[in-house]
């Protein structure tokens, strides 16, 4: 229940921050972190678009150590096929860094140990 509570203020500060970021090409409809499951959610409207677009993160895992953590998409799933593989050639397997702070969203401290990661 406390992971479920966490996930979902955790997705509400990510959703908040990430919507200004990407205001001028989308609005972020829901944004939706599964920590245990290692899950991201999104759906975006594009702007033009009449239609949302939904992409999700079917697993990740969080890499590195004091203070320089990356976030490694191991499997994506898209409403658009041209952007799941864009994402697939582009995305997945690699590295994306991260600020510390974003741990606690994605798993926090558990999700390190598990990986390996002191």
């Amino acid at each position: 229940m406390l992971g479920g509570i966490k996930d979902s203020l955790a997705s509400s500060a990510a959703k908040a921050l990430l919507a200004g970021r990407i205001e001028r090409y989308a609005r972020l409809v829901e944004l939706r972190i599964r920590s245990r499951e290692r899950t991201i959610g999104v759906v975006l409207l594009l702007a033009g678009e009449s239609e949302e677009l939904r992409l999700e993160v079917t697993r990740y895992r969080v890499t590195g150590s004091a203070g320089e953590h990356a976030l490694v998409i191991e499997g994506v799933a898209s409403s658009r096929e041209w952007l799941r593989l864009l994402l697939e050639d582009f995305v997945v397997g690699k590295p994306i860094p991260i600020p510390s702070i974003a741990l606690m969203a994605l798993g926090g401290a558990a999700v390190l140990e598990e990986s390996g990661v002191p």
